[in-house]
């Protein structure tokens, strides 16, 4: 006898099969309900395995699809199902609990018409919106809105950094010896906007100091041809760069 709880996907991993051996150390003797190997049906839904009750999981639900198919074919062989996999954990709740929690992420019109298919007329009342999930959602939306923000901004800030550079290389083949600065309006007279374009300053105006001071282009540049460098911030995507020669 093997006991196994209803209605959850197996893996066919080492660790799950030695779990469901373990569990099936329970008898009559110790006042539990063996579970038989042919008390079991199982499912192959297009490629994922399920495993159910035939009571009281399956026979509650007489005109569904899956105990039709259960009483046909007696088999303790997975018995193929050609569905949704996604979809096909909320068939099983409900022959389960006779209700289904959808999770705001979930289609509810896919949900019932997954459900119609399996021969299960459901009242949309028994389908209910899982509410607690909506703060979740919300938590990973701004979660993620935020990292997002900070790979823009890093993205944004090497590529001002490297322009800042490619100016700077410009200006260091003509310079004499003390030292130069780039501003913004040369940076921005090499992209072809006016500094104070609102492309430019939507680009940029997310963009620190010290995320300019770290850039690697401008890192690369002052250690290749020997400068030192301050970025000054004028303004929200405004930077002046002193370049200043260390020998």
């Amino acid at each position: 006898a093997q006991a196994i709880w209803p209605l959850r996907a197996q893996d066919s991993t080492r660790d799950h099969v030695q779990k469901n051996r373990a569990m099936a150390n329970v008898t009559h003797d110790q006042g539990f309900l063996e579970t038989k190997a042919s008390d079991l049906v199982t499912f192959n839904v297009s490629g994922k395995i399920y495993q159910l009750l035939r009571e009281p999981t399956l026979s509650l639900h007489p005109t569904s699809l899956l105990t039709q198919m259960a009483e046909e074919e007696p088999t303790e062989q997975p018995i193929f199902v050609e569905g949704d996999q996604e979809l096909f954990k909320f068939v099983i709740d409900y022959h389960r609990d006779r209700k289904v929690i959808l999770p705001l992420t979930v289609s509810r019109s896919a949900v019932l018409r997954e459900l119609h298919r399996y021969g299960l007329e459901v009242p949309k009342e028994r389908i209910v919106e899982d509410e607690v999930c909506f703060p979740s959602v919300m938590r990973k939306v701004t979660g993620w809105s935020q990292k997002n923000h900070r790979r823009k901004t890093e993205t944004l800030a090497a590529l001002l950094g490297s322009l800042f550079a490619d100016a700077a290389v410009a200006k260091a083949a003509q310079e004499t010896g003390e030292g130069f600065r780039v501003s913004t309006r040369e940076v921005a007279d090499m992209m072809g906007v006016n500094e104070h374009d609102s492309v430019y300053a939507r680009l940029f105006r997310h963009v620190q100091v010290s995320q300019l001071e770290a850039s690697d282009s401008l890192l690369d540049f002052a250690s290749s041809f020997g400068y030192s460098f301050t970025v000054s911030d004028l303004a929200a995507g405004w930077f002046d760069i002193a370049f200043k020669p260390i020998w």
